[in-house]
């Protein structure tokens, strides 16, 4: 970011003077995973999340879960001052190792959405594993053909992995379920995988106890479905028939689960408009996306089942500037 302008964006006189002006906004921050030891993919270190939370203190913001804001928004309400909130997708053990502990230090209200069927050890999500295949794969290159697409791999560094990595993933996406199992598969041998790999340290799951515990210490645990399937790939019969038992599974677990649901994946492209009225059914008051962008409560309130949030930023200056006015106004016009 240019110095000026983040200088600009990081004064608290000015910060406060276009707060009032701009009106009472919210940030939903979507933080995913700490940085791995491998480097397998890009991570959040918790002293980047601590100096980002530091600073909002400071600048004024206020903290709130993503239940309350929802519930504030359904209400009518306005906040007292522009507010941050920040949520945890999936449910690995080192989101609530090394990320939530800083989150529940200073009184940040986080909430995690599980994938409930890898909580109960069930899966490893196809994403995940697909990931961490391309990651470790011993091969230079690899190519494959399945149905009537052909991928051609190359793994020779870094930047290639992950373009291979983003490769699958999008066109897994794309796949009803039997045909995502099979296409995962192939992909799979494709890689030279062992399918007798065990889950690695850094994508093993948070277990029911863990959150059990994180919960009494102030955390919020929601429903990220179960199967990370994205929603336009499955049935409305599999969306509610996930949606029901995600929901009794947390409520056998847990004592507060979270109202709020989380869209696997949550692009526009990846669930479609009436897939709201089936979460609704299912008690929810809204559902968040990972559509970028600073919103209010009245936007909120208008369309409660797609609500914005920004994916938690690698570096300070992003973060500013994500958090601020510029980035509300910005959002409001598009």
């Amino acid at each position: 970011m240019d110095t000026i302008l983040h200088r600009l964006l990081a004064s608290p006189g000015i910060t406060a003077l276009m707060n009032f002006m701009v009106g009472h906004y919210v940030t939903i921050y979507m933080v995913h995973r700490p940085q791995p030891h491998d480097g397998a993919y890009e991570g959040l270190t918790p002293a980047l999340l601590e100096e980002c939370i530091v600073y909002a203190k400071k600048a004024g913001f206020e903290f709130a879960a993503i239940d309350e804001i929802v519930a504030e928004a359904l209400a009518g309400h306005t906040p007292k001052r522009p507010t941050l909130c920040f949520t945890l997708d999936d449910g690995y053990q080192d989101q609530l190792d090394e990320l939530v502990p800083v989150l529940l230090q200073h009184n940040c209200k986080p909430t995690l959405f599980t994938i409930v069927d890898m909580t109960d050890g069930n899966i490893w999500p196809w994403d995940a594993k697909l990931s961490y295949a391309v990651w470790s794969s011993t091969l230079a290159h690899t190519s494959f053909q399945f149905n009537d697409a052909r991928f051609d791999l190359p793994l020779d560094h870094e930047a290639a992995r992950i373009r291979s990595r983003r490769q699958l993933t999008r066109f897994g996406k794309t796949l009803k379920s039997d045909q995502l199992h099979e296409f995962v598969q192939v992909a799979l041998t494709a890689l030279a995988f062992d399918p007798a790999t065990r889950i690695p340290t850094n994508y093993r799951p948070a277990s029911w106890a863990s959150l059990r515990s994180a919960e009494e210490q102030g955390l919020r645990v929601g429903s990220h479905a179960c199967s990370h399937q994205v929603f336009v790939a499955l049935s409305d019969a599999q969306i509610s028939a996930e949606l029901e038992r995600a929901n009794s599974r947390l409520g056998q677990e847990l004592k507060a689960p979270s109202r709020i649901f989380c869209y696997p994946s949550g692009t526009i492209n990846d669930y479609a408009p009436h897939h709201a009225q089936l979460i609704k059914e299912q008690g929810f008051m809204g559902a968040l996306t990972s559509t970028p962008g600073n919103t209010n409560l009245k936007q909120i309130k208008k369309n409660p089942f797609q609500i914005k949030r920004h994916s938690f930023p690698n570096s300070f200056e992003k973060f500013v500037r994500y958090s601020s006015w510029l980035e509300y106004i910005r959002s409001s016009i598009e």
